[in-house]
């Protein structure tokens, strides 16, 4: 056996060591790898959380503060409504006192008029292009042996009982004996307020006198 021969063994086990040596480092890294890559995601986790537990708590905070405001906004409303219907009632009451005859305009309500030849009115509000126009309908009623010719005229008033338009019932309207007739057109407002009252006038051809609700 020569020297060559004897050789080879030694050749291959260093050979062979060499490459589990390899083999496990490169093993180890991707060990070592993957820990840094997962202590990583678990950094990051634990940020998010964090943030996310610091981000709810402010949003809990910021809750309670908007809750308690509007419970204190509440309870002052609910404080200030009976002065608020006190100086309604005020206002009211001054309105009608310099004008004892106007009626409180309600829309989409039947109204009855105790009067010559007027038995109810409605008033109904139309949004067109943004704004409110207000439309009446009158039902006249003829309980007269004769014919009759009344020209009726809608005045409407703002809060303060300060006229702020007004409408003429188209015509001259002849309605029969036990007749009744119905008309309706939009009020002409020249003031861009919202009316609280009404006064409606009608004077009969055969007897020019006015009429008040």
């Amino acid at each position: 056996m020569d020297e060559k021969t004897l050789d080879d063994p030694v050749r291959y086990s260093a050979h062979s060591h060499s490459h589990r040596s390899n083999s496990d480092l490169h093993r180890v890294s991707r060990r070592l790898l993957l820990t840094i890559a997962l202590s990583i995601s678990l950094l990051v986790l634990l940020l998010v959380i964090i943030f996310s537990v610091v981000r709810i708590n402010g949003l809990v905070r910021e809750n309670d503060v908007l809750q308690t405001e509007l419970e204190k906004t509440r309870q002052e409303l609910s404080q200030a409504a009976p002065e608020l219907e006190r100086t309604r009632k005020i206002v009211s009451e001054m309105a009608k006192g310099r004008l004892p005859h106007l009626s409180d305009l309600v829309p989409d309500k039947v109204i009855k008029i105790d009067g010559s030849y007027l038995k109810n009115i409605v008033f109904t509000v139309l949004n067109k292009n943004g704004s409110k126009n207000y439309e009446y309908k009158l039902v006249m009623e003829n309980s007269t042996p004769r014919t009759v010719h009344p020209e009726v005229r809608i005045f409407i008033f703002d809060r303060y009982g300060v006229q702020i338009g007004s409408a003429d019932v188209p015509g001259r309207v002849d309605i029969a004996p036990g007749e009744s007739r119905s008309q309706s057109a939009e009020i002409d407002r020249f003031i861009d307020e919202e009316p609280h009252y009404f006064y409606i006038s009608s004077s009969p051809a055969d007897k020019p006198t006015g009429f008040i609700p």
